[in-house]
């Protein structure tokens, strides 16, 4: 029995003294996640203010609204007709504009006939004034596109009565209901009254309200310029980023500064050991530690532009024949001493009995053996230009392609070069004579594109190949090759 209480007395030490073990974070490992950055870093999508829309400036949400229906003449004195014996047509034509997604005006005109006290049919005018308010407006605020508006209205204006020339002021109120069916266009149906006073109709007292106008129109309104209503957008989530991007750049800077700090440390320490090194005599040894290096270590060579000026210099004198002297001289056609003719003569020699083999392998021909070979028409100027056409058309695939036919018409003209136009289409695709045709039109495209260019037709050589598989893809042979070459006419 006591062993027992011992070791449970025991139990209840270790116990407390593992609640009174104060945590420790030493030699922990901590994680920082990024995604916080990662969010606040990307582009923000907007929220919207609950019930708050941006009022449009004057040119946008107005109207124009047109209407006919019925109307019925309650007049004092009334008469002995009933309300339906008492209707007669008439038409309404409204322009206005709505402020915000609830509060709108309008100038009204309405009129045509009534029937007075006596069951005669008069003419009438009626122009109101009236300030709209729709109840369905707030949904703007939490929808884009609302098609139903309900707008009760009420207004001041004039009711004239052409037959007895009666001009008394007039109170205009009733209802608006429209269904928007398009952008711009909505079918409205409109229940009005109208009270003025008794002596409109001619019968009456002068100074009291009494005669009355029902009307119930329907028809089309019309939005005139910008329509619609954009939803205020909340600042807040912006000015929250906005704080905590000002924090972030703080931070960066802070870390910054104190790696700049560092930076100058070690840069000062290794000034000292390099002394040290140097007054050890220890510099020559392990002064390659002290050199600055890219942080890869690697060394990059620096541009050298002899070719592109050997390059230019050849271009300006170009009967060259690769071993002589090179004159420098600005538009000097010949070389020292030697004329142009044996120049050609000694390359054309240097390349006979070789000729095809040359071809063959441009790699081995010398400059003067291509140069000899231009000027025998054997080998074009350079390299040929391709250009490249859609199938079964003579469309080329890319219009920005004609950039080099302006390049190559300008070369030719300034140098009086002749041209060799090569069509081309795909075996692959199509017939013998279809490829035959497509080929020979996809030549003759480029032949007309020269000549619009200024290139004389006579110095324009046009064949075609019909369908070849030379190229791979398939694609590469529906082209049409150009090429330049030295004229001998």
């Amino acid at each position: 029995m006591t062993k027992h209480i011992i070791l449970f007395f025991a139990a209840i030490c270790s116990l407390q003294t593992y609640a009174n073990a104060t945590p420790s974070d030493k030699d922990t490992v901590r994680y920082e996640g990024f995604s916080c950055h990662t969010e606040m870093l990307r582009p923000m999508q907007p929220s919207y203010l609950d019930g708050v829309v941006v009022p449009m400036h004057r040119s946008g949400n107005w109207f124009v609204s047109l209407s006919g229906g019925a109307s019925a003449f309650l007049g004092t004195p009334l008469g002995c007709e009933d309300l339906f014996g008492r209707l007669k047509p008439s038409y309404s034509i409204a322009f206005g504009k709505w402020f915000t997604p609830s509060i709108g005006a309008r100038i009204n005109y309405s009129g045509l006939h009534f029937m007075d006290c006596q069951l005669s049919t008069r003419k009438y005018h009626h122009v109101h004034a009236d300030l709209m308010w729709n109840l369905l407006g707030s949904r703007y605020a939490k929808q884009d596109k609302v098609r139903w508006s309900l707008s009760p209205y009420a207004g001041l204006g004039l009711l004239h009565n052409a037959d007895n020339g009666h001009n008394p002021l007039a109170i205009s109120y009733g209802i608006q209901g429209q269904y928007r069916i398009s952008k711009r266009v909505s079918v409205l149906m409109e229940l009005s009254g109208t009270t003025s006073f008794q002596d409109f109709d001619g019968y009456g007292k002068a100074n009291r309200l009494g005669d009355h106008m029902l009307s119930l129109t329907a028809g089309f309104s019309f939005s005139i310029g910008k329509v619609g209503w954009k939803r205020a957008v909340d600042p807040r989530p912006y000015e929250r980023r906005n704080e905590w991007l000002t924090d972030y750049a703080n931070s960066l800077s802070e870390q910054n500064r104190q790696y700049a700090g560092k930076l100058d440390k070690e840069r000062r320490t290794l000034d000292e050991l390099k002394k040290i090194f140097e007054i050890e005599g220890l510099l020559d040894t392990y002064g390659h530690l002290f050199d600055d290096k890219d942080d890869d270590g690697r060394k990059f060579p620096v541009n050298n532009y002899s070719g592109l000026n050997s390059l230019r210099a050849r271009l300006k004198n170009r009967h060259w024949d690769g071993n002589s002297p090179l004159v420098t001289e600005t538009d000097s056609d010949s070389i020292q001493g030697v004329k142009t003719d044996s120049i050609c003569k000694s390359a054309h020699d240097s390349v006979s009995g070789t000729r095809n083999e040359a071809v063959n392998h441009s790699d081995t021909i010398s400059a003067a053996g291509y140069f000899a070979l231009m000027q025998h028409r054997e080998e074009c100027i350079v390299s040929p230009v391709y250009f490249f056409f859609d199938l079964n058309t003579a469309h080329l695939t890319d219009t920005l392609q004609k950039v080099n036919l302006d390049a190559l018409a300008h070369v030719a003209k300034k140098y009086g070069l002749s041209v060799k136009v090569t069509g081309a289409a795909d075996s692959a695709t199509g017939t013998t004579s279809i490829n035959n045709a497509l080929s020979a039109a996809r030549a003759d495209y480029i032949a007309g594109e020269l000549v619009k260019r200024g290139i004389s037709a006579e110095c324009i050589e046009k064949l075609h190949e019909g369908g070849i598989s030379d190229y791979v893809p398939d694609e590469a042979n529906r082209h049409t090759k150009v090429e330049l070459f030295i004229n001998q006419k």
